[in-house]
């Protein structure tokens, strides 16, 4: 008897979430997720800054080899 009130409760359980899950599915259609958009520039933005300091330190780098190179030992 009580295998066959474990076995409805977890069904029942299954159940309930997929309604959940599809209310909330389909209520969000109307609704705009800007968030995700604003996360993705905001990380984006970060990667860009450093990428621009990287490449003013490789072109840095780059101009010490050369005037290394052309003084005499």
């Amino acid at each position: 008897m009580n295998i066959y009130l474990v076995v409805l409760l977890i069904i029942a359980i299954i159940v309930l979430s997929n309604a959940l899950m599809f209310a909330m599915v389909r209520g969000s259609r109307g609704m705009k997720f800007d968030w995700m958009n604003n996360t993705k520039k905001d990380l984006g933005k970060s990667f860009q800054n450093e990428n621009s300091e990287l490449n003013e330190l490789r072109q840095r780098v780059k101009e010490l080899e050369k005037k290394s190179e052309e003084e005499p030992e």
